[in-house]
Formats: C-alpha cells, sequence, structure tokens
C-alpha cells in the first residue's frame, strides 16, 4: 500500500513523466512499523494518558508515518474522526518568545490568524478556543497533538505546554500529547524527559514506544509488494507503479516484492565493520534503492542486471546506507542493559 507526499527528483528516462510519483518521492510506503505506532497511539488514547513518546532513529519513516498515515489509522481504529494537530517542532527563539511558540501551533493548527499580530495572552487564548473547536469537531471531548522532532524541544517550551494541557483541563478537554523523537547524540527519551523537569515528564512522558525500521525478509516484502498492488499511476489507471515503469518486465512476472530477499542482504552486506545495533533497517535505504532499480528499468535495463546482488549492493552503498547505520550502531549501543540508563530504567 502506497500513500502519496512530496519532494524532489534526479535524472530519468525520457518518457517517464516528470510528475510520477517515483520520479518526485511523492508518495509513503506503508509499513509494519507504522501499524505498530498506530496502534500504540491508539492504545494510549483508549487509557486516557496525558502523553507518550515515540522514538527511533532518524530516517526509519516516523515523520511519513504521522503526516501521512496515522490521522487516517486512528480514525478508522477508533471508528470515527480523531481531531489531530501535527505540528513539526520550530524553535522558538529566546526565553520570552512565547507568543512565538503559540504562533506556531496555531499555524499547525490552521488557524486563519495565526500569523497575525497579536500579543502572547491573545495568541494563547486563541489557541485555546481553536483547541476547543477542534475537539468539538471530532464529536468529544479530546485532543491529539503529535510533536515530531521533539527532541529539540526546550524545557521553557515543555512548560509551556504544560500551562495549555491544564487551560484546556479547566475547559474540561483532554489533550494528549504525542511525542515524536529521533535518537540523535546519544540522546534517548528518558533523558529528553528529565530535560523538561520531573513534572514535564510525569506529564508527557510516563510511557513511550520504539518506532522500527525493516527487521525481516517479510517485512521487506510486505512494504515492497506496495510498488506491485498498493500503488497506482496515472490515478484511475489501475496501473501498479511496478507495471507503469517496467511494463516489459512486469509482462515477464517482474514483482517488486521477490526483490526483498537481494535488497536484505545487500543492506546486510553494507552494515558497518563492528555493527552493534539490531538488524533494523531505515525506509530511506528502502526507498531510495528500489526507486532506483525501477527507474533503471524504466529506461530499459535488464531486469537480472539492475537486480543482481551486485547492483543492490552498490545502490545501497551509494545512498549513504553505511553511515546512517553507523549513527544507529552507536545509538544502540549507549541503550545496551549493561549501560547506566538502562540501570536507571
Amino acid at each position: 500500500m502506497v500513500m502519496n507526499t512530496a519532494t524532489a527528483a534526479p535524472l530519468l528516462p525520457p518518457h517517464i513523466p516528470r510528475d510520477h510519483p517515483v520520479v518526485t518521492r511523492d508518495y509513503s510506503l506503508f509499513t509494519p512499523a507504522i501499524q505498530d505506532m498506530a496502534d500504540s497511539i491508539g492504545g494510549w488514547l483508549d487509557d486516557q494518558v496525558d502523553g507518550a513518546t515515540i522514538f527511533g532513529p532518524s530516517r526509519f519513516g516516523k515523520s511519513s508515518a504521522v503526516d501521512h498515515w496515522l490521522q487516517r489509522l486512528l480514525s478508522e481504529r477508533h471508528g470515527g474522526y480523531v481531531p489531530m494537530v501535527v505540528w513539526s517542532h520550530t524553535d522558538s527563539g529566546s526565553a520570552q518568545a512565547v507568543g512565538r511558540f503559540y504562533a506556531h501551533l496555531l499555524d499547525a493548527s490552521s488557524h486563519p490568524l495565526a500569523k497575525a499580530v497579536r500579543s502572547p495572552l491573545a495568541r494563547q487564548q486563541m489557541l485555546i478556543e481553536r483547541w476547543i473547536e477542534l475537539a468539538a469537531q471530532g464529536g468529544g471531548r479530546f485532543l491529539v497533538l503529535v510533536v515530531d522532532e521533539a527532541q529539540g524541544m526546550t524545557q521553557r517550551e515543555w512548560m509551556w505546554l504544560v500551562e495549555l494541557h491544564s487551560l484546556l483541563e479547566k475547559q474540561r478537554i483532554r489533550l494528549c500529547v504525542i511525542s515524536v523523537a529521533s535518537l540523535q547524540f546519544f540522546d534517548e527519551p528518558f533523558g529528553m524527559a528529565l530535560a523538561g523537569g520531573a513534572h514535564v515528564a510525569a506529564r508527557f512522558m510516563l510511557v513511550s514506544r520504539p518506532f522500527h525500521g525493516v527487521r525481516s525478509v517479510e517485512e521487506l516484502a510486505h512494504v515492497m509488494a506496495g510498488y506491485d498492488v498498493g500503488s497506482e499511476w496515472p490515478p484511475d489507471s489501475g496501473q501498479s507503479y511496478t507495471a507503469g515503469l517496467a511494463p516489459s518486465a512486469w509482462a515477464q512476472g517482474f514483482r517488486m516484492t521477490d526483490q526483498a530477499a537481494a535488497l536484505m542482504r545487500a543492506m546486510t552486506d553494507c552494515l558497518p565493520p563492528h555493527y552493534a545495533g539490531p538488524t533494523d533497517f531505515p525506509m530511506k535505504t528502502v526507498a531510495q534503492a528500489c526507486r532506483h532499480v525501477l527507474l533503471r528499468l524504466a529506461g530499459g535495463a535488464d531486469p537480472l542486471d539492475a537486480t543482481s546482488s551486485a547492483a543492490w549492493q552498490t545502490t545501497v552503498e551509494a545512498g549513504g546506507h553505511r553511515m546512517l547505520m553507523a549513527m544507529v550502531s552507536a545509538t544502540a549501543a549507549q541503550r545496551r542493559p549493561d549501560s547506566k540508563e538502562a540501570r536507571r530504567d
């Protein structure tokens, strides 16, 4: 299954439309990790937790999951619209910039006057009113705020969010804050929580779940099947990405999902020396490698050449996979059971 998204495009065969989703990367592959994220957040909403954290390495697909799948999956799970605001964290600046913090949240909440000049107190009131309105649209008295890139949140921003949470409680509106954070610079949710103070941690960060990449050939085959059966281009054509980009290979039985074992082997072979992390691969590598192969096939390459072991390995290596996995390895070393943080947990 594939959902559309957006970014830029390199060289490609001249007969392929420049607006093809694989060219523009205007799509999002559905992964088991996305379903796990939705199930975890859905459970937290059922349990009425005030907040929780989804964490994982950079480029594993967390932001894509939030931007393109989470709203729909939560609404399907709950049998109706789930009101949700997604804010990709932007630093509010100096300690006096509380008004800018509210402006960012107003913009994320699609308030028509988000950029209007107002006092911080007026912006806070506008935000509270907007969130009450959004909660009402869901037919209940709750709202989900997803803070993407939450590892950049400062202590003062967490405190401003605590104040908003308290003000909504007085209006009998339940705000559930989901923090989505990358593990970088050896950071982790427990340490991030402490950076905001114990009261912030107690309110928003008592529970957390990891966001995984692709962990097995079976999972990878499921993801890559999106190119074969879960996608369509042009719209309403009934033609999948694989069928449209590689019609000759498709007619001869070529399917991207059948390449899962070869791609998994290439990602494993391209791990850095002394890799200490789990078998857990980023969606960045998967999507970039599959895109490269599909565009080669679109240009007339022989499927056997384009999907040889050497070709997959070269493609994976060229995409920065080794360096990205070196960062995953370094982070994993900090989270071993014998580490100080693990003992403290």
